[in-house]
């Protein structure tokens, strides 16, 4: 079975998740977010489930960690918090996570979220796609420009991935919504704001992602 790893300060919040998931998935957990990390590179979990606040690391501090390890940045991230104001909820999607789900929730909710994000994650792609001097290996998930690697956060992957596909052509921001996050949580200010972090990491990219005013975005080659 697929594992999952909880990390959360409430033993009780733990426990439910672990009665809702373990009948499907692997589950084990720790409720100490200062050894949170090291619980993690032992798991190597294919999943992680998150609080937002806990004491001594936050859980978008420790999300941005954990995205900057090669050999974990790929596992997707689902926060679950309650009590967040919408900045916040942004915060955790900026950071690298790939979904939030407000408590209280319903079971169900959570299989499913759990589920497609698993989904998106294990099915891995062979191949290449090479666009100008840009290169994405689908199967590694690595990204180069001139042959220099460039670290992008996985939801900067995909969204790259759905414009190099869609290579002059208009890809809408709801587009970017349902495919990338998939879920209405989410505002076309994710969709901005994770872009303009992509431009700045391409550069030396002889294409350009241009702005579509009200619409979305398009990849233009500049040769």
């Amino acid at each position: 079975m697929k594992k999952i790893a909880i990390v959360d300060d409430f033993e009780e919040s733990c426990q439910l998740l672990t009665e809702i998931l373990s009948p499907s998935y692997t589950c084990q957990y720790t409720c100490q977010a200062e050894k949170a990390l090291e619980f993690i590179q032992n798991m190597q979990p294919d999943l992680i489930i998150m609080d937002y606040k806990m004491p001594y690391v936050t859980g978008v501090e420790l999300c941005k960690i954990i995205k900057d390890i090669p050999a974990l940045k790929q596992i997707p991230i689902v926060f679950i918090s309650g009590a967040v104001t919408p900045d916040e909820r942004i915060e955790t999607l900026e950071s690298g996570g790939d979904d939030f789900i407000s408590k209280p929730f319903h079971p169900k909710e959570l299989l499913l979220r759990v589920s497609k994000r698993l989904k998106d994650y294990s099915v891995a792609t062979v191949g290449v796609i090479e666009v100008g001097n840009l290169k994405m290996n689908l199967s590694s998930r690595q990204c180069y420009v001139n042959e220099n690697e460039v670290t992008l956060t996985p939801k900067q992957f995909e969204i790259l991935k759905l414009l190099v596909e869609n290579k002059a052509r208009l890809v809408s921001r709801q587009t970017f919504m349902s495919e990338i996050w998939g879920h209405s949580d989410v505002t076309p200010r994710n969709v901005d704001s994770q872009i303009n972090y992509l431009k700045k990491k391409i550069e030396g990219f002889v294409g350009n992602i241009t702005a579509v005013p009200s619409y979305g975005y398009r990849l233009d080659m500049k040769i």
